[in-house]
């Protein structure tokens, strides 16, 4: 979280980052980050730690998902921002054709980030981080056990599969139901 242009350490934000760390070094390969609107949970978790991730691996996959594809997307841009920002001081640039804030890849590799709504086109895709951001949108959607069900099949039989073996999952939300993805 930012006040006048800088960051705040809050405690909760430092926990998710030494958390971030150990998927970053392969020791914790599933994170579970629950709480409510308005806490940097995405801004840390979407947009920075993607850009983080991939300029210290720039050969791994990732993909992340959200309620829409324009809101992934929207992630993705940032993410892309700031490896371009910051990546060349690691060595890491973002290949030149890449111009796509839904789909960018890291120069020299086969390292990049892919993103799109939640039950959206990743098949044939492989990740070594999966993120889901919020796969449910209000309190509407995550009253629908039809929504909830379509979420859950979509989890099961496309996003878990696209993960490669030593690979970790990433799932931040606000609750809304006690029966949503993380429930």
């Amino acid at each position: 979280m930012a006040s006048e242009g800088r960051w705040i350490p809050y405690p909760h934000l430092l926990l998710i980052a030494e958390k971030l760390q150990q998927i970053q070094h392969g020791t914790c390969t599933r994170l579970i980050v629950m709480m409510p609107p308005r806490h940097g949970k995405s801004q840390f978790i979407s947009q920075y730690f993607p850009a983080w991730y991939l300029i210290r691996n720039p050969h791994k996959r990732v993909i992340l998902a959200s309620y829409e594809a324009d809101f992934a997307s929207n992630w993705g841009r940032k993410a892309r921002e700031s490896v371009e920002r910051f990546g060349h001081i690691f060595g890491a640039k973002i290949r030149a054709e890449s111009h796509a804030a839904s789909r960018w890849e890291i120069a020299g590799t086969e390292g990049g980030m892919m993103t799109a709504g939640v039950r959206g086109p990743i098949t044939g895709k492989g990740m070594d981080l999966g993120i889901i951001d919020d796969p449910v949108k209000n309190d509407e959607e995550a009253g629908s056990e039809t929504y909830r069900e379509k979420v859950w099949d979509w989890y099961l039989s496309t996003f878990s599969t696209r993960l490669h073996k030593g690979g970790s999952m990433v799932v931040i939300m606000t609750r809304w139901h006690e029966d949503d993805l993380v429930g």
